[in-house]
């Protein structure tokens, strides 16, 4: 008997989608921005027109131009000229330049989106490490002196993330008793940052906020 429940999807066949989503998504580009090329050549016929009049037409006695000048340049550039002005081409024009436009822009925010999660894991990364370099200097004494040599990777740390609207500790952090609140917000944030939950990253930052103000203000 066959069940009923929807199976979860593996990890190879969620990468194999994503390796046919991108094949698909890289042929269809190239579709659109084909046809889209074709559709500028009526537009760019004056140009056009004008090179071949001064780079190739501007021998009388050349064969391009007893060949080709009459015979097949002035047919070519007509019809063109003719389909450049139908109603129907201009529409089909202004909506293809909508659509390229469109996946264009789709295009930019996706890689905007990638690179900017890649950032973010990075960071996890750079939390995690802080994290552990901080739990061998716990309990030992002289905090935060015994943390002298981390203080920029901390503070260069601290500044990422609120380049990523993340809440970070201020000068504040080294007031307290020992390393130990640093070492859990580096840890449990970059934990979440490492395994891409963003939003969840953003909230564990701002709920140490509280604890860190109380402290200061006693």
């Amino acid at each position: 008997m066959v069940s009923g429940r929807v199976q979860p999807l593996s990890g190879w066949t969620v990468v194999q989608c994503a390796k046919r989503y991108d094949s698909m998504s890289k042929w269809l580009k190239q579709f659109l921005f084909g046809i889209w090329g074709l559709l500028l050549i009526p537009m760019i016929l004056p140009f056009l027109e004008r090179w071949l009049e001064e780079n190739v037409f501007s021998d009388p006695g050349g064969m391009a131009t007893t060949v080709f000048r009459n015979a097949l340049a002035t047919t070519v550039f007509d019809n063109l000229r003719a389909l450049g002005q139908q109603r129907w081409f201009k529409f089909a024009l202004v909506f293809w330049t909508g659509i390229v436009l469109g996946v264009t822009l789709e295009w930019l925010n996706r890689k905007s989106d990638e690179k900017k999660a890649s950032e973010l894991r990075s960071l996890g990364s750079k939390f995690r490490s802080l994290s552990d370099s901080l739990k061998t200097r716990t309990p030992s004494s002289g905090w935060p002196d015994n943390v002298g040599d981390l203080k920029p990777a901390i503070t260069s740390a601290f500044n990422s993330a609120r380049k990523f609207h993340l809440w970070a500790p201020d000068e504040h952090v080294y007031q307290l008793p020992d390393a130990s609140f640093l070492c859990e917000y580096f840890r449990c944030v970059g934990k979440l940052l490492e395994d891409g939950q963003f939003d969840k990253a953003s909230r564990e930052a701002l709920s140490w906020k509280p604890f860190l103000d109380n402290v200061t203000l006693s």
